[in-house]
């Protein structure tokens, strides 16, 4: 391909930024709500959301999220209104986990601040995990877990 065949498909290379971001946040919220459908409790739950987005993180078809969190700023007025929104509706769908987890005990935390502080976590990721220093994204997802929720059985 010639570096101006893109080009072809998109009139500048915003708008080929904008749709890659676009559907990138399409699916993370599609793959989200697979999660979301299942039947769990709130610990499961949360944990699925946590991996999930791990891997819209950190997968290596997922440099969408770079864009996302980075790259924000290159997108016209109304582009970046719609990657900020499908953002916050992605985020806030796991309000009612949270505050599930936080009426049972689970977690101790105001849930805008957990979700605020579990969203800076999560996302900080992508400037230092690196999956050929041994850790996984199962043992992230362990670590997270740990960190957010408090065990009730003690």
């Amino acid at each position: 391909m010639h570096s101006g065949s893109l080009f072809c498909h998109f009139k500048s290379k915003e708008t080929l930024l904008y749709e890659v971001m676009l559907e990138g946040m399409r699916s993370a919220l599609a793959r989200q709500t697979i999660v979301l459908r299942g039947k769990h409790d709130a610990g499961t739950t949360l944990r699925q959301l946590i991996r999930l987005h791990f891997e819209v993180l950190l997968e290596s078809s997922s440099d969408f999220m770079w864009a996302v969190l980075y790259e924000l700023r290159a997108l016209n007025t109304r582009q970046r209104r719609l990657i900020e929104e499908l953002q916050g509706n992605y985020e806030a769908a796991w309000t009612s986990v949270l505050h599930e987890l936080a009426s049972t005990g689970c977690m101790r935390a105001e849930v805008p601040l957990a979700r605020h502080l579990i969203f800076g976590s999560l996302n900080w990721s992508v400037q230092w995990f690196d999956a050929k220093n041994g850790a996984s994204l199962d043992d992230l997802t362990d670590a997270m877990v740990t960190l957010v929720m408090h065990n009730t059985s003690r």
